[in-house]
């Protein structure tokens, strides 16, 4: 996530409810951004890169479902 992005994201009082979730949303964000990114430029899937678009979205995914 770039620096711009984080300035437009409120930071979380740590009492609050949901803190533990707001930051587990907020590595999935970021692991998505960059899984984006990282397909953007692939031209020609594949084994290798499959490989890793297939771990990587297996990443967030357990990330996601922890919350």
């Amino acid at each position: 996530m770039s620096n711009e992005e984080n300035l437009n994201i409120p930071q979380p009082d740590p009492s609050w409810d949901y803190y533990i979730e707001w930051h587990k949303l907020i590595r999935a964000k970021a692991q998505l951004d960059e899984l984006i990114e990282f397909i953007s430029k692939v031209e020609n899937a594949t084994e290798d890169t499959q490989e890793i678009l297939m771990k990587d979205l297996h990443t967030i995914t357990v990330t996601l479902e922890s919350i």
